[in-house]
């Protein structure tokens, strides 16, 4: 088995994308990268077949999962709280579930006089269904599954170091916002927003195709306007107007972090997925909370191997979490 080349399977609402990445010392080298949309989870079985036919022999493999009916939550609990029977309890209570139908796992971390508790719970049938689809192909070496959270925040820890980060990701299908320290979570929102949804409200309100209103996106976005042309005016705040909801979540998400729970404050905002493709999106969000803004561009960081067609990032949602998944570490 070579220890060296890692496989990723990111598994979505409506896409699953994979990738191999080999590493070389501190580097690693992306050697494919392919994507599969789908419509039903029906089409699953099949497409979990195809990736299989495609990878080499005994390659060791990460899931990460983001579906509907997985439950993240973080959790605040004094330093002398019995952690383990406290989150039991209030998750039951929170999300009226039943204990014994989920798998649950935690991390726990400790800020100021508080431990932060990130939890994840995936129902035992869901997981039971890609384990069961995934397991049966035995050139897939399965080490490891998680959320498309935990994912993130590794790949952007690895390529963007510590501090107070608040991640904004707009995916085609749906989007989050997450703070984090070190690697550490602080705060997480699943929001109902895609970048699906953001070019329909802009074709809608403009009156024009999603294809021209994704056209606006990429080439105009946020580019200065000159105020005396109206029209460049108009085009302007049609665009900043479907970014209300999800602007008004990175405000809560900061106030949540800095005054709610005074466990720090956010130093950078990071920009991920389908959100980058907007023009000047990193000024647009600085200019707005007065914070440094990147954009997160994995691809930009990481060796691509020959054989990559570079243009299936065009294609691939959840590349960065790819990545993520990828660069978990085998213990």
């Amino acid at each position: 088995m070579d220890f060296n080349l890692r496989c990723s399977i990111a598994i979505g609402p409506s896409e699953i994308d994979v990738c191999l990445i080999r590493k070389k010392g501190k580097n690693s080298v992306i050697e494919s990268l392919a994507f599969y949309e789908f419509e039903d989870e029906k089409e699953i079985n099949n497409i979990i077949d195809s990736i299989a036919e495609n990878l080499p022999k005994d390659v060791l493999t990460n899931v990460s999962f983001k579906h509907s009916s997985i439950i993240e939550h973080i959790y605040f609990y004094k330093s002398n709280s019995d952690i383990r029977s406290s989150l039991y309890k209030d998750l039951k209570r929170d999300y009226e579930i039943e204990l014994k139908d989920y798998i649950i796992d935690y991390e726990e971390n400790k800020f100021e006089e508080k431990n932060l508790i990130y939890v994840a719970a995936m129902p035992r049938s869901v997981l039971n269904f890609y384990y069961s689809i995934l397991s049966k192909h035995k050139n897939i070496k399965l080490y490891s599954f998680e959320t498309h959270s935990v994912s993130l925040r590794r790949v952007v820890g690895n390529f963007l170091g510590d501090g107070y980060i608040l991640g904004c990701a707009i995916f085609k299908d749906y989007s989050t916002i997450s703070a984090c320290k070190d690697g550490k979570a602080l705060a997480f929102r699943n929001l109902r927003y895609s970048w699906n949804e953001l070019v329909g409200s802009l074709a809608k309100s403009g009156g024009i195709s999603k294809k021209e209103a994704e056209n606006l996106l990429q080439k105009k976005g946020f580019e200065t306007v000159d105020e005396k042309n109206q029209e460049e005016q108009l085009i302007y705040e049609s665009i900043s107007g479907v970014f209300d909801q999800f602007t008004i979540e990175i405000q809560r998400t900061i106030d949540y972090i800095t005054t709610v729970q005074k466990i720090g404050k956010i130093e950078k905002i990071v920009t991920i997925g389908q959100i980058n493709k907007v023009n000047n999106i990193n000024k647009y969000i600085s200019r707005l909370f007065s914070l440094e803004t990147v954009e997160f561009k994995p691809q930009k960081l990481i060796e691509f191997g020959q054989d990559i067609d570079s243009s299936i990032l065009d294609n691939t949602s959840y590349f960065e979490i790819c990545v993520g998944a990828a660069l978990r570490e085998i213990k």
